[in-house]
């Protein structure tokens, strides 16, 4: 337990409190209060800081203390002066003021260890000390982080802008070159760096003017001092002036923030906030509207203004700080293992959206670079050595790009002036190496989160399919920048990437499987399964791997972190401490084991040795499912519209009036029509009830020839002729060289007609209804069709156990919402024990079961308990042969 001594300094307190790792030191003052101040960051991540009262005149220590923290973006802060301590939130509030415990006095100081052992890092990660002070007290609301403060009042001032310009041509990227200057040009200012420089606020001219002599001088000063390509340019003047002078008001003034006198201090502000707050300034464009006709002409024009988001267009999503922290710190950390004095990495990011990666990338190689000489300016000789690469096709992501990298540069010793970043930041083709110039070259490091966007309307297709081996099938970009990626590694290079994840288990995923496997040695694969680290449907995954050269012996196992849930604070180093022993404190939200490497073309099957010795184990007392049934796909009719029909009426003649999915409704003869069913409309334990009807011109599988069409159906006949035109341009059709009227893919009508089990191709967990009367067709999904019909009943109840969903949701792809895929790849080799072969009794009281099941009501409290009849039983069956599966 801490005590008084230990709080001559804030690093001291930090170290009582269990911070071993570097800490920020530094002074903040407010008037004559002047606090000592350490700031602790896990994994990168700011966690907490700890401030020591030097002396007070003017401005509340904690209050003081809080404002920096809310700027550090840290989640905790405590305050140490001769009587106590005070512990404080720094984006709660209470009362419309900053959150804050009450004091603890150094003599009551052991009765409050609850409070004090939250702040050791362990306890932060586990949020142990959110949840004490919840107890004590409420917040009774939140501080938006600094990012979204700014991100909020930009944005306002840019649909200003645009609503209100003389001409509205360019105008929303002159506002983005103004941010960038300003961000700058205010850091510049609370660091202190330029005494010469004036500060920004000076231009003011009253409310809503700017000193425009004044604002030509400060911009000459800073093209002359601050140096840097960001300055060439006067923007500010094709900005209305309001407007202008409305964003330089708020980079000093923050709204809801408590205290007298809160101003933004840019020193406080780390590069990664700045950056993180312009990439989502940059999430959205806002396109002007036309004018309307003017009223009154001495009023300025006034435009509509309307929003888009470039994210999911572009398929571009900026990754989460965790992830750029993880991937960039494994991969530098990896480099930098090879020898003590190795030069530093060469690391490009040739998707560079914001730049978030390349300002991980060069902190984590500063961390390492500063080890060997704390005074050298080892930032300047990286961009001048082109150690720091950044390449993106949208211009003003590398407008961004080069801000995040100046505000990461502005932090190191001797900043200014800084570099120009016009020949290592700049617009190209990721895909395109001939776009790159001097860039095209090998590199030892590259990372990325490249675009998740499908090429299946790129008018290129031909020209990446020549270029790119992994350009086959279902294909889209990512894969493609993953080759790009292993296609300029330097030998023994390292990259760091976020991938769909159904590239790991997912059929179009084949080819790039079978080249990084090939290609590379992979060092760690990270699932986040049905967790969305984006905000967007885009479920994935990380990959860390090495190029292979093909000499000495290649590593047999892979690391596999599987990420359960994102509900923690401090995920890379959650996800840092799996990677390197395996060992979390946190298995609700990661899952880390060894698994065998995965090689080919093939689904990785990545499994724990626990989960393999079990699939083995399985494997010896039970056969596939694909032995004792057969697992054939649903009908295609490429023209549902058409073939797919709702009855409306049916006479004595043999005929009924149907009605298509296009709306027509029209007679056809009883003897075309069959009962079908969509594999999407098939719901888990439930008996088939076929809702439609499927046009099906066939007899015995065969198809209806043209003439016995016109004669004995000549009410179906018509109907296809009317529509022939349509049925006749499937493409699929074509490649068959089948009848117009004919369906692309019917299927052996044997296994239509038997008694049969059926599943979509998406469901959240195996999801088998059951046919048991083979009256039934299927379009879509997939069917089970044993060959002994006696124990259909027992093997639907068996499939849908939790056992068995346990096993299978290893080797599916898996998709939105939890969702996984079932095809019959994925269903053949279902283990069917050898007791649900050999033991009658088993498979009539599982059968059972699943008739009672399907007479009850889904979510029911009887249907929940005969399903755990059948989870128990199914359990007890696989523990008698020595199974113990995890379900």
């Amino acid at each position: 337990m801490i005590s008084q001594s230990d709080s001559s300094s804030a690093e001291q307190l930090a170290r009582a409190l269990g911070w071993n790792d570097a800490l920020d030191l530094r002074e903040i003052r407010r008037g004559e209060t002047r606090l000592n101040v350490a700031k602790a960051s896990i994994a990168g991540q700011p966690a907490a800081m700890f401030a020591k009262v030097v002396s007070r005149n003017g401005y509340d220590p904690t209050e003081s203390a809080a404002l920096f923290g809310y700027h550090a973006s840290v989640e905790w802060g405590v305050v140490a002066d001769d009587e106590g301590i005070r512990v404080f939130n720094p984006h709660w509030l209470l009362k419309e003021d900053w959150y804050t415990l009450p004091k603890i006095h150094w003599a009551d100081v052991a009765q409050h260890g609850n409070i004090l052992d939250g702040f050791t890092p362990e306890a932060l990660v586990s949020r142990q000390l959110s949840n004490v002070a919840s107890r004590i007290e409420e917040p009774t609301g939140f501080l938006s982080p600094v990012d979204d403060a700014l991100v909020d009042r930009l944005d306002r001032w840019r649909e200003q802008a645009l609503r209100y310009a003389r001409n509205s041509f360019r105008v929303d990227d002159l506002l983005q070159t103004l941010y960038a200057q300003l961000f700058v040009l205010r850091t510049v200012e609370d660091r202190k760096l330029e005494a010469d420089i004036p500060a920004v606020e000076q231009v003011l001219n009253g409310p809503e003017a700017i000193d425009w002599d004044l604002w030509d001088s400060l911009l000459g000063q800073a093209r002359a001092r601050i140096g840097s390509d960001l300055f060439e340019n006067d923007v500010a003047r094709s900005i209305p002036e309001h407007v202008v002078s409305g964003v330089i008001r708020d980079l000093y003034s923050p709204q809801r923030v408590p205290g007298r006198n809160a101003r933004y201090d840019f020193s406080w502000i780390d590069a990664d906030v700045l950056g993180l707050a312009y990439e989502k300034y940059l999430a959205t464009v806002l396109h002007p509207i036309s004018l309307p006709s003017q009223v009154d002409l001495f009023l300025p024009p006034e435009r509509e203004v309307e929003r888009r988001s470039v994210r999911k267009a572009s398929g571009a999503y900026y990754t989460p700080k965790y992830i750029t922290g993880y991937l960039s710190q494994k991969c530098v950390d990896k480099h930098f293992a090879k020898s003590a004095d190795i030069e530093p990495p060469a690391v490009i990011d040739f998707a560079c959206g914001s730049g978030s990666f390349l300002v991980a990338a060069v902190d984590k190689v500063l961390s390492h670079l500063r080890k060997r000489d704390a005074g050298r300016s080892w930032a300047r000789e990286l961009v001048d050595a082109g150690k720091v690469v950044g390449i993106d096709i949208d211009q003003k992501a590398v407008t961004a790009a080069r801000l995040h990298l100046w505000q990461r540069l502005i932090e190191e010793p001797g900043a200014l002036p800084l570099p120009s970043l016009a020949s290592v930041i700049v617009v190209g083709d990721g895909l395109d190496r001939s776009t790159w110039g001097e860039l095209d070259k090998k590199y030892d490091i590259v990372l990325g989160n490249p675009p998740f966007l499908a090429t299946s309307h790129v008018e290129s297709r031909d020209v990446l399919e020549a270029r790119f081996q992994t350009a086959k099938g279902r294909y889209d970009f990512s894969s493609l920048f993953v080759e790009q990626a292993v296609n300029v590694l330097a030998p023994d290079g390292w990259l760091g990437l976020v991938v769909p994840n159904r590239l790991f288990r997912g059929r179009s995923g084949a080819p790039l499987r079978a080249m990084l496997s090939s290609q590379t040695n992979l060092a760690t694969v990270v699932d986040f399964e049905s967790t969305r680290p984006f905000d967007a449907d885009a479920y994935v995954g990380c990959v860390v791997a090495q190029l292979d050269r093909g000499h000495g012996q290649r590593p047999d196992q892979v690391r596999v972190i599987q990420v359960k849930s994102l509900e923690a604070e401090f995920i890379a180093a959650i996800l840092l401490l799996a990677d390197s022993d395996g060992v979390s404190n946190r298995p609700d939200i990661v899952r880390s084991f060894m698994a065998r490497r995965p090689d080919g073309d093939e689904p990785w099957l990545l499994l724990s040795e626990g989960d393999q010795i079990a699939r083995i184990q399985i494997e010896e007392v039970s056969v596939r499912l694909d032995t004792i049934a057969s697992i054939p796909q649903g009908i295609k009719t490429g023209a549902n519209d058409l073939f797919i029909v709702d009855v409306e009426s049916v006479d004595d003649a043999g005929l009924c009036r149907v009605r298509n999915g296009l709306g027509e409704s029209f007679i056809i003869e009883t003897g075309l029509i069959q009962s079908v069913i969509y594999g999407s409309q098939l719901r888990r334990f439930e008996k088939v009830f076929a809702p439609s009807r499927l046009i099906y011109p066939y007899k015995n599988g065969v198809p209806i020839s043209e003439g016995e069409l016109q004669s004995h159906y000549p009410h179906g006949w018509s109907y296809f002729s009317r529509n022939r035109s349509f049925l006749s341009s499937r493409m699929s059709l074509k490649k068959t060289n089948g009848r117009f009227y004919e369906l692309v893919w019917p299927r052996d009508e044997t296994w239509l007609r038997r008694p049969k089990l059926l599943i979509r191709d998406l469901a959240p967990r195996t999801a088998f209804a059951i046919d048991p009367t083979g009256e039934t067709f299927l379009v879509g999904g997939t069917a089970v069709v044993p060959q002994d019909p006696e124990i259909l009943w027992g093997l639907f109840a068996y499939l849908n156990s939790a056992t068995i969903n346990a096993l299978v949701v290893q080797t599916t792809p898996q998709f939105r919402g939890s969702f996984q895929k079932f095809e019959p790849q994925h269903i053949q080799s279902i283990p069917i024990l050898d007791r649900f072969i050999e033991d009658e009794h088993l498979v009539g009281h599982l059968g059972d079961l699943a008739q009672r099941i399907c007479l009850t009501i889904d979510g029911s409290e009887e249907r929940s308990a005969l399903e755990n009849a059948v989870n128990t039983l199914v359990a007890e069956a696989a523990a008698e042969r020595g199974l113990n599966v995890d379900a």
